[in-house]
C-alpha cells in the first residue's frame, strides 16, 4: 500500500501543501500583508486581557495571529515585545542540554531534523540561542545527534528571492547576519555563489549595506554589527569545540563569566578569540591558512570585556595578576 503523503498545513489560514517549501513562501506572503502595527495592537490587546506579558503560546492560543507571523516580522518575540515597551519573560539560565531536547522535541513533531526556520516557528528556545551556544544551527543539530542540512543545488534564483524576500520582511537590506538568523539559508551559501554577501545582494537588485565581506575581505572587525569577519569554512565547528573544551566560560584568569550569565548582560554568547592572530596565516586577506588559523590551540574562549585585551597583549596570554 502506498505510504500515505505528509500535509504541510498553514498555522495562519489553514491551507494545505506538500512541501515545506511551499508552505513557507504561502506563509511569508500572509505575513507581508500583516503590518507591524497591527502584530503591536495584538500584542497589546492580550496583555490588556491577560495583564501580563504575552507569551508565543498565548499568542497562538488566543490571538489573531500566529507567533511565527510575529517572529519573523520582528525578528523575535522579544524584539516584538520591546517595540511597545514590554520585556520579555527571559530565562537565562537554560543548559546546552536544554537547548538539544528541544531540537529533539521539534524533530519529533516534523519527523525529521528541523530547519532553522521551521526551529524558529515551532521550538521553545530561539535559533539564535542554539546558534551562541553551539556555533551555528547546522552545529547545533549536530550536537543534538543529527545530520546538518546541506545547501546544495538550490537554484540562484531561490536565493536571490530569499534575500528580496527579507528586504520586506525586516524593512531594510538584510545583512549576512540577518540572513542565518532569519532567512531561509546561510550566510555562507552566498558566499560559495557568489565570491561574497555584497555581491549576492547586487544580484538581487538591492545595494548592500556596509563594507565589503565574506572571502574578499578578511579584515572585518569581529564586533561589526552590519557584517561579520569571515574566518574559513571550519571556523563554526572549531569555534563550538573551544566552547565546549573550556565549559562555556572566559578563560582570562580570575574572570568567571559564562555563558548564560553574559548573553544575560550583554544580549550575546561568549567570544572566541585567536591567540596567534588570522594575519599571522597568510600573506594576503583573501589567503589564510584556516586549517592552521582555527585549530584548538589557537583558539580560547573570552568574555567581551577582556576581549580587547586578549587582542591587546595577542599572541600572548594575559597576566592580571597586577591588575586593580
Amino acid at each position: 500500500m502506498e505510504s500515505e503523503k505528509r500535509v504541510y498545513t498553514c498555522e495562519i489560514c489553514g491551507a494545505e501543501f506538500e512541501t515545506p517549501g511551499a508552505k513557507g513562501g504561502h506563509k511569508r506572503a500572509h505575513q507581508l500583508k500583516i503590518s507591524r502595527e497591527e502584530l503591536q495592537a495584538e500584542i497589546k490587546r492580550l496583555a490588556e486581557v491577560s495583564g501580563r506579558t504575552p507569551t508565543t503560546n498565548m499568542m497562538d492560543e488566543q490571538g489573531s495571529y500566529s507567533a511565527a507571523c510575529v517572529k519573523q516580522r520582528f525578528g523575535s518575540w522579544g524584539d516584538a515585545l520591546r517595540s511597545i515597551d514590554l520585556m520579555p519573560n527571559n530565562r537565562y539560565d537554560i543548559t546546552p542540554a536544554e537547548v538539544k531536547q528541544d531540537i529533539r522535541a521539534v524533530r519529533e513533531k516534523l519527523g525529521r531534523p528541523p530547519t532553522s526556520t521551521e526551529h524558529r516557528e515551532m521550538g521553545e528556545y530561539s535559533v539564535s540561542l542554539a546558534q551562541d551556544t553551539f556555533g551555528s544551527w547546522n552545529d547545533a543539530l549536530q550536537a543534538a545527534g543529527f545530520e546538518p542540512h546541506r545547501e546544495i543545488g538550490i537554484p540562484d534564483e531561490v536565493l536571490l528571492d530569499e534575500i528580496r524576500t527579507l528586504v520586506e520582511v525586516l524593512g531594510k537590506v538584510p545583512t549576512a547576519t540577518d540572513m542565518d538568523e532569519y532567512g531561509r539559508f546561510s550566510c555562507r551559501c552566498y558566499f560559495d555563489r557568489w565570491d561574497g554577501w555584497q555581491a549576492a545582494v547586487r544580484s538581487a537588485g538591492h545595494e548592500p549595506v556596509g563594507r565589503p565581506s565574506g572571502p574578499a575581505n578578511g579584515n572585518w572587525k569581529a564586533d561589526s554589527k552590519d557584517e561579520r569577519r569571515y574566518y574559513g569554512p571550519n571556523w563554526k565547528a572549531q569555534r563550538a569545540k573551544a566552547l565546549e573544551r573550556d565549559s562555556y566560560v572566559c578563560q582570562t584568569p580570575g574572570c568567571d563569566w559564562s555563558q548564560t550569565a553574559h548573553r544575560e548582560a550583554f544580549g550575546k554568547g561568549l567570544h572566541v578569540h585567536h591567540i596567534q592572530p588570522l594575519s599571522s596565516f597568510g600573506d594576503r586577506d583573501d589567503d589564510v591558512d584556516f586549517e592552521r588559523a582555527n585549530r584548538l590551540e589557537n583558539l580560547v574562549t573570552v568574555c567581551v570585556q577582556h576581549h580587547r585585551l586578549w587582542e591587546r597583549v595577542s599572541p600572548l596570554r594575559p597576566d592580571t595578576s597586577q591588575s586593580p
